[in-house]
């Protein structure tokens, strides 16, 4: 045992982190499928019959949006599998703080609480100077025209210069649609570094399509495909980038999900693993621009009110030698208390653990307080291109979070970090969303 324990330190970093998530991935598969294979024997020859559907609770939500969600159209015969999936996927709509499904004789009874879908972005991260902060601004219609299309947009002031994203966004659920979604984005960004006084401005502005596939009832896989393009302008006075010329990105990104996440307000349960893999050509520079990300998110209660939040990254890009072409790690995304624009990497992991406790205040109100720790590792481009050590990054927090569970997506909260290493840093951190 102890020469495994050897054997396993003395690898890379990144290679570390990956087969501990794999042993954290295999042991909660094993646990979660072995009742979902229990569950499913015990009701696959069970059917009933469905003739109509009804839905008391909504507002602004059109009845077919919820009856679309179905394995197929009624009338028609349901196991009670397909009846569960089909209530989760209402509840991952997040359009309602209540979700009730049952069925009476020839009818389904579909009970909800609908929310306030209009809802303000707002969010705050300390920097190391006011240069360096972070904050956000914008709107975003949960429920547009009554469809649980997203309609957004929001202003941030990030890595010393102004961000602007716009959005229009289809509900991915039904299982026998294709959902769309457009984006569009324009960000200035100064690119600094953690050990040089070396830094420039790169500009973009483009957008991204994206097509979602049906969500078929027989496997929790979903599959997206994502063409993004923008064009690339660098401002560097001194010169520092010469080798850095402008151009146009057009990219490709694939995606496959396996989806079986259950979410809340405040006990989300279940989970979701994401594989992207972005093939892409920078036309300019003549420079192949290719990504690979691999994303976990579980939730795993702990009593009626108590659940451990996982949230596991692991990303790379291609060693072009340009820190143009390269993934950032901070406190936006990564482990909080780190800088949000110091650290352009070629690779990164990191993980984000909360174990959260929710306290009813009143009807649709709840208080919610978290522990957490982040770490990740990380192997940063220097301004020349060339790539330096593993680093690690670990911290220990406390947070607080108002939950008003009638507002879509909303709500305060305010996390306080400390940062061991790179290096000591303390951090306050305000959003009105979680903060994965």
């Amino acid at each position: 045992m102890r020469h495994l324990y050897l054997r396993f330190k003395s690898l890379p970093s990144l290679v570390q982190w990956v087969l501990a998530s794999c042993l954290v991935l295999a042991f909660n598969g094993v646990a979660l499928n072995h009742g979902a294979l229990a569950a499913t024997d015990r009701v696959e020859d069970e059917l009933f019959r469905i003739d109509e559907v009804a839905i008391e609770g909504i507002i602004h939500t059109k009845p077919e949006v919820i009856t679309r969600l179905l394995s197929r159209p009624i009338p028609g015969e349901f196991s009670r599998a397909e009846i569960e999936e089909f209530e989760r996927r209402v509840r991952n709509l997040s359009l309602f703080d209540l979700v009730r499904v049952t069925h009476e004789g020839q009818i389904l009874q579909v009970e909800v609480h609908e929310k306030i879908t209009l809802s303000p972005i707002l969010a705050f991260t300390s920097g190391s100077d006011l240069k360096d902060l972070t904050a956000t601004v914008g709107l975003v219609e949960y429920n547009l025209w009554g469809t649980a299309t997203q309609l957004g947009g929001q202003f941030q002031y990030s890595q010393r210069g102004p961000n602007i994203d716009v959005w229009l966004s289809q509900h991915p659920f039904e299982p026998d649609r294709w959902a769309q979604e457009v984006k569009g984005f324009y960000k200035a960004n100064q690119i600094r570094f953690s050990d040089s006084d070396a830094k420039w401005t790169r500009n973009r502005i483009g957008g991204e399509f994206e097509l979602i596939g049906p969500y078929r009832y027989s496997s929790p896989l979903r599959y997206e495909v994502v063409t993004k393009f923008y064009r690339e302008v660098i401002k560097d006075e001194k010169k520092i980038s010469e080798n850095s010329p402008d151009g146009n990105f057009i990219g490709v990104i694939p995606e496959l999900i396996w989806d079986q996440y259950h979410w809340n307000d405040l006990m989300p349960k279940g989970y979701r693993l994401i594989l992207e893999l972005q093939l892409g050509y920078f036309f300019g520079g003549n420079e192949p621009r290719h990504e690979a990300l691999l994303h976990y998110l579980q939730g795993i209660p702990m009593g009626t009110s108590t659940v451990l939040m996982i949230n596991g990254v692991a990303e790379a890009v291609n060693n072009s030698k340009n820190p143009n072409h390269s993934l950032l790690i901070g406190s936006i995304a990564g482990v909080r208390g780190l800088d949000d624009n110091l650290f352009r990497n070629r690779a990164q992991a990191y993980t984000n653990l909360e174990l959260r406790h929710a306290i009813p205040l009143a009807p649709r109100w709840a208080l919610q307080g978290v522990l957490f720790t982040d770490f990740g590792t990380f192997q940063s481009f220097t301004d020349e291109g060339k790539l330096r050590d593993w680093q690690e990054a670990v911290n220990v927090g406390t947070g607080i979070r108002v939950v008003p569970t009638f507002l879509a997506n909303t709500l305060l909260r305010v996390d306080v970090a400390h940062l061991f290493s790179p290096r000591a840093n303390s951090l306050v951190q305000f959003g009105i969303t979680q903060y994965f």
